[in-house]
């Protein structure tokens, strides 16, 4: 597995995107410290998934919708599209040296 970043560099309410089997990722550490991923990709048609630290939530400016940090799941959508569904979870590993790998 190639290392994404480590987390000693990956500051509070920071991220970052990765290559990920043939797409794209967003890893975050919120702003409690904990470390998350997603396939940077929108469940409704594969908007950019951005994150939004002033917001403290992930976000698809192409459907108005923002999703929740922790895990993912559908905050708040614009009214105009269905349910959107929420975003696909990316299994992390830490090893030793503080480096962070997708599984």
């Amino acid at each position: 597995m190639e290392a994404i970043a480590n987390a000693k560099d990956l500051k509070r309410g920071a991220s970052l995107t990765f290559p990920y089997k043939g797409q794209e990722g967003i890893l975050v550490r919120t702003d409690e410290g904990k470390l998350v991923a997603y396939v940077s990709a929108c469940p409704h048609e594969s908007g950019t998934i951005e994150w939004d630290g002033s917001i403290s939530r992930l976000l698809c400016a192409c459907h108005l919708a923002l999703f929740n940090v922790d895990d993912g799941t559908l905050y708040r959508q614009s009214s105009v599209f269905n349910d959107i569904g929420d975003l696909t979870p990316i299994e992390l590993k830490i090893d030793d040296d503080q480096d962070i790998c997708a599984v």
